[in-house]
């Protein structure tokens, strides 16, 4: 790494996994390129031009380890690591890389959506996208994946819990979810009801945990474990040393955690100097099997899980403030909390405090300019309810659903 050594960063928008953007990932790979995936619906999202490092590498935004989302750079050989990691794991127990078949779900701008592509190249396996559409019509998504799997294939793909739940809801859905012999989840924020609910239908789950900056999983607990009522997120992967800290958190030393691009154009390290990389989540060591074994407790910070995607309420707090400020709205105060909710675990409530004077009609043209400017956040971010603060809403009278 020469500092004086300035590489054009290359952006790839992407609304989910189209192919179109797989192959100008691919492309960018083999040109040595710095590739910066990014969801389209960030619009205010801001992005270096140059770096000082040699590609090629990927930058993608982390889900952060405290209070903020972070820009974390992996080089190839990261990613490849976390891909044969995944492959061993597999491999010991009685899976064939090269018979595997990968059904990919997930955005490429998330590492969940990302690695999938990595392992069918590790691997030397099949590799296919499904369609936000796709997935939610489960009589297709059913004949379809009936259609191309082949003898002697194993089946494997990660979700979210959201479409986890979503699958579960429908006969087709539960149909499809049967056929795969793996199915990655990020085992934090699936609920009891969930893993009950997949035990029953004898689906074969299997819970992980990782991050961006650990290049996706760390640990993952065997179906089989799952189906027999293991409750947490499995063992550690062959390239992680993982323990925890005093404090109660999860810190994790391997290869192939990343670095973190910041502003401006600078780079660090997110371990520390013994090569420890410390979390935001609390978690406990588990020994069972004569192995150790991961279970995740929560988060330490004010971020929460909201169908597999964290919600930094700090973000919000910032982008919000400065539209206020901007359209000068009579806000005197608001506070974002996270509401329970079915589908998604977690949804945004947001309480909002007018200034005292302020008219039936200002509060409810104000509210509908909140409403619209938040349509075009990404969907896990968007506000479920907008309230109005206690001492108003006799005023108003009213509750704004999105």
């Amino acid at each position: 790494m020469g500092s004086t050594m300035k590489n054009k960063i290359h952006i790839i928008e992407v609304k989910n996994n189209e192919k179109e953007s797989v192959k100008k990932i691919l492309a960018n790979i083999n040109d040595k390129k710095i590739t910066y995936i990014k969801n389209k619906y960030y619009k205010n999202d801001e992005i270096l031009e140059t770096i000082d490092i040699t590609g090629p590498a990927i930058i993608l935004n982390s889900s952060g380890s405290s209070g903020k989302p972070r820009k974390c750079i992996h080089s190839l050989e990261n990613l490849n690591s976390s891909a044969k990691a995944s492959g061993i794991w597999l491999e010991k127990q009685g899976f064939k890389l090269q018979n595997c078949l990968i059904f990919n779900t997930l955005p490429l701008n998330h590492i969940s959506g990302l690695m999938p592509l990595f392992r069918s190249k590790i691997w030397n396996c099949d590799y296919i996208n499904i369609s936000p559409k796709l997935i939610k019509k489960t009589k297709e998504l059913l004949v379809f994946t009936n259609e191309i799997k082949k003898e002697n294939q194993h089946l494997i793909t990660s979700l979210v819990p959201t479409q986890l739940k979503r699958l579960l809801s429908e006969k087709n859905g539960i149909d499809w979810l049967k056929i795969f012999d793996l199915i990655w989840i990020g085992g934090a924020s699936i609920s009891n009801e969930t893993s009950r609910k997949c035990r029953l239908e004898k689906i074969n789950l299997a819970p992980c945990y990782g991050s961006t900056e650990t290049a996706a999983m760390v640990t993952s607990l065997k179906p089989k474990e799952f189906l027999e009522g293991i409750d947490n997120v499995g063992e550690i992967l062959c390239d992680i040393n993982l323990r925890i800290s005093k404090k109660g958190l999860i810190q994790i030393k391997s290869e192939r955690i990343g670095i973190e691009l910041l502003e401006p154009s600078k780079t660090k390290k997110f371990k520390n100097n013994n090569g420890w990389w410390e979390s935001s989540d609390l978690g406990e060591i588990q020994e069972l099997n004569n192995s150790s074994y991961l279970k995740f407790i929560s988060r330490i910070d004010n971020a929460f899980n909201s169908g597999g995607e964290i919600v930094f309420p700090e973000v919000i707090k910032l982008r919000l403030s400065e539209f206020i400020s901007n359209e000068t709205i009579p806000v005197e105060n608001f506070m974002i909390s996270n509401i329970p909710n079915k589908e998604w675990g977690n949804k945004i409530e947001i309480i909002i405090d007018f200034k005292k004077q302020t008219s039936k009609t200002d509060i409810e043209y104000s509210l509908k300019l909140l409403k619209n400017f938040s349509k075009n956040w990404p969907k896990h971010e968007r506000p479920e309810t907008w309230i109005i603060d206690k001492n108003q809403s006799k005023k108003s009278n009213f509750i704004f659903k999105k």
